[in-house]
């Protein structure tokens, strides 16, 4: 059987949850009802045993906290992305490339993986189950204004907010 650990963790932008597989990270999740979706999915899609073990997941843990306390950080983890498609996997290998600190156009992203699908990537953005690490709050409509964030808009607003400092 195949084993997920997780733990949770108190920020200065709430409760987030963490899990990982021995392949690397494969979720965080900013809001309660995400973290319950996953593992739903994990135990009856898997069939998957979910462990709490923070020893497991300390060094993101610790990332994240300089992230959210307005240090620079590279999350080189080794990521998870057993479950989603090729295209899903295509759109986050490219937002993994957008530098700390800019954002890059939907448009723009669309065209770095080859396709005439702004929409596409947005939804692909919007099914990262990764954000912060894999940062799709970096991108932004082509217009300037937000887009979308599973997290909300205030809290995109946040971390780029944070990444200007």
């Amino acid at each position: 059987m195949k084993k997920i650990y997780y733990t949770t963790m108190e920020t200065k932008i709430g409760k987030v949850y963490l899990a990982g597989s021995e392949k690397g990270l494969k979720l965080l999740a900013l809001t309660p009802r995400e973290w319950h979706g996953f593992v739903v999915k994990t135990e009856r899609e898997n069939g998957a045993s979910l462990i709490p073990d923070r020893s497991k997941l300390k060094n993101v843990e610790k990332k994240l906290k300089d992230y959210l306390a307005g240090k620079k950080v590279d999350f080189k983890e080794k990521l998870d992305w057993e479950g989603f498609t090729p295209f899903q996997k295509k759109v986050w290998a490219q937002m993994l490339k957008i530098p700390y600190g800019q954002t890059k156009s939907y448009k723009w992203l669309a065209e770095k993986i080859n396709i005439k699908s702004p929409r596409a990537v947005g939804q692909a953005c919007g099914s990262n189950p990764l954000p912060i690490v894999v940062p799709c709050h970096r991108v932004i409509a082509s217009d300037g204004s937000l887009g979308g964030f599973g997290g909300g808009l205030g809290l995109k607003a946040k971390l780029l907010a944070l990444e200007k400092k």
